[in-house]
């Protein structure tokens, strides 16, 4: 096998591993969404929590700060997709600016939290792509699912990181 061929099994790999993840770690209780309105709800309501979460981790904790940015720019153009999945389906939705950020439950380790709600965002996607049924604005959701499967994996990188310096 050359090498370059052996750079494209690698990069396929790589970008088949949220799925592969996402298929593995499949929790038993799933949703139904009724409606590409209600999908997109909840959506924004469950970026809202990950956003105020992250903001939380950097306010405490500087050397976050440059992933939280990251990860926030990420969303802002999450946002932007879903403004315009909304214009596509003729919803009515938040301004692209976003709903406020609820502030982190108290009690709770920040990064823990941070993965669950993570977490359910990624599957919100998923589980909410067939209520959609606009192929253009299912690839939409569905790339941007893929960008949040890839922070859930940094979560998780940074949750083994912290539990092997413990």
């Amino acid at each position: 096998m050359t090498s370059e061929s052996s750079r494209r099994t690698l990069l396929r790999g790589l970008a088949l591993a949220p799925f592969l993840w996402l298929a593995r770690s499949r929790r038993a209780e799933s949703r139904d969404y009724s409606s590409p309105a209600e999908v997109l709800g909840t959506i924004d309501s469950l970026e809202a929590d990950v956003a105020g979460r992250l903001d939380a981790i950097a306010a405490t904790l500087a050397s976050a700060r440059p992933l939280a940015t990251s990860f926030l720019a990420d969303h802002a153009r999450h946002r932007r997709v879903r403004a315009t999945v909304r214009e596509r389906l003729r919803l009515a939705g938040p301004p692209i600016a976003g709903p406020p950020k609820p502030a982190p439950s108290k009690g709770e380790r920040a990064l823990d939290g941070l993965r669950a709600a993570q977490e359910a965002l990624v599957y919100a996607h998923a589980e909410g792509l067939p209520a959609i049924g606009d192929p253009a604005a299912v690839d939409g959701l569905a790339r941007n699912m893929i960008d949040l499967a890839r922070h859930l994996a940094v979560i998780d990188l940074w949750l083994e990181a912290e539990a092997a310096r413990d």
